[in-house]
C-alpha cells in the first residue's frame, strides 16, 4: 500500500462551487419540473423512459465527471468553439459519498500531440471540444473523465438575473479591458449588488499579483453566496426557470437519470466536506508566454488522496520528547519522523531524563504505523493511553538507549 504524506497549504478550490450550483440546480429543477409539472417553463426530460429506471450512471459506484466552463466572448468566426476558462475534474463515490474536485488551471502546460503541440490546456477544447479536452485531463492527472458538463457565460450571466443577482463585498477596485475578447470589467471596491454581467466581471477578473489563484478565491467566495441564494426556499419557484436557461447553454452526456440521482445526492451533501485541490504546480513565463507547470510528483498525490482515499494511508501526527537527557535527541528523531512524511506536533523535554529506554504511547485505538515509528528509536515498548488533552496521536519519550538513526534510510 502507498503512503502518500499529507498535501501541504491546502486551500479552498472555488470553481468546485461551479459544479455544485449547476448541478444542483439543474437536477433540482429537472425532479421540480417531472414531479410538480413545471414543463411550461421548458423544464423536461431528454432522452428515453427507460433511463429514468435505469441505475444511475450505467450502474458505476464512483464517477468522474468533467466539468468545463467555456470562454466564448471572443472572435468565434474561424474557430467553432471557445477555450475552456474553467476546467474541474470532479469525483462522486455513490457508496461512501465521497466527493472530491481537482481544479485545473486553464494555463497549465500540456502537449496536445497530433493537435496543438505544446500549449495551454484550455486550447485543448478548441482543437477537439471536450472529447480532446478529457483526453488531456486524463493524460496530465492519470484519470479518465466518465462524463462531461460543459456550460458557458450567456447561461450564467442569465442565471444570476433570474435569481435577483447577489450581494457581495467587493475587495478592490478591478479595472480591465479586452476588447478582442469581448471583456469589460468595472467594479468598485465595497459592498455591491452584482446583477449577471457585474457577477461574471467578478469571477473573471485576474489581474492580481496572484493571477488565476486569487480570482479562485473570489469565485469560491461568489459561487457560496450564488449557491446558498439559489437552492433557498424562496428561490425555488425559479429553479425551473434558472435550469430551462442553463440548459440552453449546457452540454453533457449525462442522462435524465443521472440528473435525478444528483439531485438527491447533492441535497443531502455537507458542501463543507467536500475535498478540494487545486493542481500542484508552479507559474512560469516561457518566451513571453505564461504557463502553469504541473508538478508530476504532487500531482499523484493528490490524485491519490482526492480520487483513492481509501489506498491512502494517514499518518499520525507525532510529539517527541527527551527523556533521555541526550543534547539534541529529539530533535533528530523529530527530523528523521518529518523525512518519513509524519506531522511532528511538538518538539521538548519530558518530565525528566530518567527514562532508561525509549517509550510510544498512543492516544487513539486506531493508529497506524506505530511499529514505523517504533523502528526510528529501536523501542519495542508500545502502550496505548487514552488522553483526550494530548497534542498528538503518538507520544515518543526518547530513552538513554536511543542510538542515532540514518533519517535518510
Amino acid at each position: 500500500m502507498r503512503r502518500v504524506t499529507p498535501i501541504a497549504n491546502r486551500r479552498g478550490l472555488a470553481l468546485v462551487w461551479m459544479i455544485l450550483i449547476v448541478l444542483a440546480v439543474m437536477a433540482v429543477a429537472v425532479v421540480i419540473g417531472a414531479f410538480l409539472g413545471f414543463h411550461t417553463a421548458g423544464v423536461r426530460f431528454t432522452g428515453s423512459i427507460s433511463e429514468v429506471f435505469s441505475p444511475p450512471f450505467g450502474g458505476k459506484k464512483i464517477v468522474r465527471i468533467l466539468v468545463l466552463g467555456e470562454d466564448d466572448t471572443g472572435d468565434r468566426k474561424a474557430k467553432p468553439r471557445g477555450l475552456s476558462d474553467t476546467i474541474i475534474l470532479a469525483s462522486i463515490d455513490i457508496e461512501t459519498k465521497h466527493m472530491a474536485a481537482l481544479s485545473i488551471p486553464r494555463d497549465t502546460q500540456v502537449d496536445l500531440d497530433g493537435y496543438g503541440g505544446v500549449c495551454k490546456i484550455n486550447a485543448a477544447h478548441v482543437y477537439g471540444g471536450p472529447t480532446l479536452a478529457a483526453l488531456a485531463v486524463e493524460q496530465l492527472v492519470g484519470v479518465k473523465p466518465d462524463y462531461y458538463l460543459k456550460t458557458n457565460v450567456p447561461g450564467f450571466k442569465k442565471s444570476v438575473d433570474i435569481l435577483g443577482g447577489i450581494d457581495l463585498y467587493v475587495e478592490k477596485n478591478m479595472r480591465y479591458t479586452d476588447r478582442w475578447g469581448g471583456l469589460y470589467i468595472n467594479l468598485k471596491k465595497g459592498y455591491q449588488h452584482l446583477d449577471g454581467d457585474k457577477a461574471m466581471q467578478y469571477v473573471r477578473f485576474r489581474h492580481d499579483a496572484l493571477g488565476d489563484i486569487a480570482r479562485i478565491e473570489r469565485q469560491q467566495k461568489f459561487m457560496k453566496a450564488l449557491a446558498k441564494k439559489a437552492l433557498s426556499p424562496s428561490k425555488l419557484p425559479k429553479l425551473p426557470r434558472v435550469v430551462a436557461e442553463i440548459q440552453k447553454n449546457v452540454q453533457t452526456d449525462m442522462t435524465a437519470r443521472d440528473m435525478v440521482f444528483l439531485a438527491r445526492y447533492l441535497g443531502r451533501l455537507d458542501f463543507n466536506n467536500v475535498r478540494m485541490e487545486m493542481l500542484p504546480g508552479a507559474p512560469q513565463n516561457i518566451r513571453g508566454i505564461s504557463y502553469w507547470i504541473p508538478d508530476q510528483a504532487r500531482i499523484a498525490e493528490a490524485v491519490q488522496e482526492l480520487f483513492f482515499p481509501q489506498l491512502v494511508v494517514h499518518l499520525p501526527k507525532v510529539e517527541v520528547l527527551n527523556g533521555s537527557g541526550i543534547a539534541g535527541a529529539a530533535q533528530q528523531v523529530a527530523a528523521a519522523l518529518r523525512e518519513r512524511g509524519y506531522e511532528v506536533t511538538s518538539v521538548g523535554n519530558a518530565e525528566s531524563f530518567d527514562y532508561a529506554s525509549s517509550e510510544i504511547i498512543t492516544h487513539t485505538a486506531d493508529v497506524q504505523d506505530v511499529n514505523q515509528i517504533a523502528s526510528i528509536v529501536n523501542s519495542s515498548s508500545v502502550r496505548h493511553q487514552d488522553n483526550s488533552t494530548a497534542k498528538a496521536d503518538v507520544t515518543i519519550i526518547i530513552g538513554k538507549d536511543y542510538m542515532p538513526v540514518d533519517s535518510g534510510t
